[in-house]
């Protein structure tokens, strides 16, 4: 399908100063049209990068979370047939200048824990910061249909140890129950 954008107002100027230019009264005028290719258009997020760091304890911890379109997974088809790329993030946490935990995740890690059309529709939006309890760290990432406020949201706890763990967030279930909707 294609879409044509006319451009008025140069057409109407151009019309204006052919006929008060032209001596005959002859008008030729020449509308422009701009065509866009909008039915295979593949629409992304943009890039992200966010670093920050954090005491715990006495230990300086830094995190770093990455994102962007990745083009090795698969193409969503929401139910209008608009096409989106979903995204590949990576955590990387540094703890007193070594490494504690650096990996990527997609959709894919979640997949067990989703429900089936959101394992269809849905794309990897979100991960950032929570907080930082008891020597963990928490993050709260999402999968959700592009360009809705239908989610699923998750909690990615990292261990001392460098060791995770993905569960699905349940504080939003319950923060709808502490205040009922009018």
């Amino acid at each position: 399908m294609k879409k044509h954008i006319f451009t008025l107002l140069p057409a109407a100027v151009a019309l204006l100063l052919a006929t008060a230019c032209n001596p005959k009264g002859k008008t030729t005028t020449e509308v422009e049209t701009q065509t866009e290719e909008t039915a295979d258009a593949v629409h992304s997020l943009p890039d992200y990068n966010y670093t920050d760091s954090l005491m715990q304890g006495s230990h300086k911890v830094i995190y770093a979370i990455t994102s962007h379109p990745d083009d090795s997974l698969a193409i969503i088809v929401d139910e209008d047939g608009v096409k989106y790329k979903d995204n590949r993030f990576w955590l990387t946490i540094m703890k007193d200048d070594k490494t504690l935990f650096s990996r990527s995740f997609t959709k894919a890690d979640f997949r067990s824990q989703l429900p089936q059309e959101f394992q269809k529709f849905g794309i990897m939006d979100g991960m950032r910061f929570d907080r930082a309890e008891e020597g963990k760290l928490y993050f709260n990432t999402c999968v959700s249909y592009p360009e809705s406020d239908m989610s699923c949201p998750f909690i990615l706890t990292i261990g001392p140890d460098g060791s995770y763990t993905i569960e699905p967030d349940t504080t939003s279930d319950e923060e709808d129950d502490e205040f009922p909707s009018i």
